[in-house]
């Protein structure tokens, strides 16, 4: 297994696909926090070129970081069936099991390191270009960081298994979205008739971020 986890680091330390979501994220959040420097700069009244607005911008929206864990999912592991390793990597006595908790392992590794280094796009980024203001601070974006990442860890294991059954990956996607997101909307309605399901759904993470009950 260990080897199986040496292989894949080695596999992704070469996807360009990988590099490239990283750069166009990372790339997205300069380019906002470029736009609130120009208008806070170069135009008057505009009053949200503040730390504490780019912040609140992420801080408000918990579940991206669920949505941004399918997308490493999916990046890392949709070509697995096109390409048959998994078939040379079984052939060589690994068996399904330890595949899978190798997949878990790594690609909760490499989100880990492309997530610290767009975090850290973000926040030097706000530092260097906005002004230092508001009640949101980069302190209460990183606490957030720590409370949602075990929801998002379960979000990236989930794109793992989707990605896995299913040949095609829109077909993954469609499926994590349902059950991620479909499943618990559907169950919160119903939840308005039976009581009973109210206290379960409302510990549901789409539903929990929604609400913030």
């Amino acid at each position: 297994m260990l080897n199986y986890i040496k292989s894949e680091f080695y596999r992704f330390s070469r996807n360009r696909a990988l590099y490239m979501t990283v750069a166009v994220f990372s790339g997205l959040i300069l380019v906002f926090n470029l736009i609130l420097y120009y208008f806070a700069t170069y135009t008057g009244g505009f009053h949200y070129g503040i730390t504490s607005f780019s912040f609140s911008m992420l801080a408000g929206s918990p579940i991206m970081y669920c949505y941004m864990a399918l997308v490493m999912g999916a990046i890392l592991y949709e070509a697995d069936k096109k390409s048959g390793g998994i078939k040379n990597t079984i052939a060589f006595g690994i068996s399904r099991t330890k595949i899978f908790a190798g997949k878990c392992i790594v690609g909760l590794v490499i989100s880990t390191i492309a997530m610290v280094f767009i975090l850290a796009v973000y926040v030097i980024s706000a530092l260097v270009l906005l002004e230092h203001r508001g009640p949101v601070t980069a302190g209460d974006m990183m606490m957030e960081v720590v409370a949602v990442f075990p929801i998002a860890v379960a979000a990236l294991i989930l794109g793992i298994v989707v990605m896995d059954i299913f040949d095609r990956t829109a077909v993954g996607i469609v499926v994590w979205i349902m059950i991620f997101s479909g499943v618990p909307t559907v169950l919160f309605y119903l939840s308005i008739k039976i009581k009973a399901l109210y206290e379960i759904v409302m510990w549901m993470p789409s539903i929990f971020f929604k609400t913030g009950v």
